[in-house]
C-alpha cells in the first residue's frame, strides 16, 4: 500500500464522513432548537391558561360574592338612612308639639307635660315614673260625683284638676 492510497482512504472516507457528520449535526441542532422553541411556546401557553383559570376562579369565588355582599350592605345602608330620616322627621314633629304644648290653656294639669318634666328631673338618678300625678285626661277634671272615674268629665269650676 502506498502513501497515496493511505491518504486516499483516510482523507477520502474521512472527509466524506466529516462532511456528512457536520451536515447531520447542523440538522440535528436545528431540529433541537425548533423543538425547544415549540416547548417554550407550549409552556407560555400553559402559563397563560393557568393565569386565566386562576383569574376566573378568583372572580367567581371572591370578587362576585364580595360584590353581592357590598350591594346588600349598600341596600341596608340606604334603608337605614331612610329610616333615620323618617325618625328624624318624627322627632322634629314631636319636639315641635312638645314646645307648643306650653301654650295650651290646660298645660298646668297636662299629664304628658308632667311626665316629661318628671323624666327631666329623673335624669339625675331618682325615680321618674310619675306615679300619683293624675292622668285623667288632657285638661280634664274628674267628676266628683263619679268615684270610679269612668263617667262624664267636667271642666272648669274647680281649680284643682285632681279633685
Amino acid at each position: 500500500m502506498t502513501f497515496s492510497e493511505i491518504l486516499n482512504i483516510l482523507l477520502g472516507g474521512g472527509l466524506l464522513a466529516l462532511v456528512v457528520g457536520v451536515i447531520t449535526l447542523k440538522a440535528t441542532v436545528r431540529k433541537a432548537n425548533a423543538e425547544a422553541e415549540r416547548a417554550k411556546a407550549d409552556a407560555e401557553s400553559v402559563r397563560i391558561t393557568n393565569t386565566e383559570n386562576a383569574t376566573r376562579i378568583l372572580v367567581e369565588n371572591i370578587v362576585k360574592p364580595l360584590k353581592e355582599e357590598l350591594n346588600a350592605t349598600r341596600e341596608d345602608l340606604q334603608a337605614t338612612k331612610r329610616e333615620m330620616a323618617s325618625t328624624k322627621r318624627e322627632m322634629q314633629r314631636l319636639r315641635k308639639a312638645v314646645e307648643s304644648a306650653s301654650n295650651c290653656p290646660h298645660s298646668a294639669g297636662c299629664p304628658v307635660l308632667g311626665k316629661l318634666r318628671d323624666n327631666q328631673k329623673g335624669s339625675d338618678g331618682t325615680d321618674s315614673d310619675g306615679a300619683g300625678k293624675g292622668g285623667f285626661g288632657h285638661g280634664s277634671v274628674r267628676n266628683k260625683n263619679d268615684p270610679k272615674g269612668g263617667g262624664a268629665f267636667e271642666q272648669g269650676g274647680d281649680s284643682n284638676p285632681y279633685g
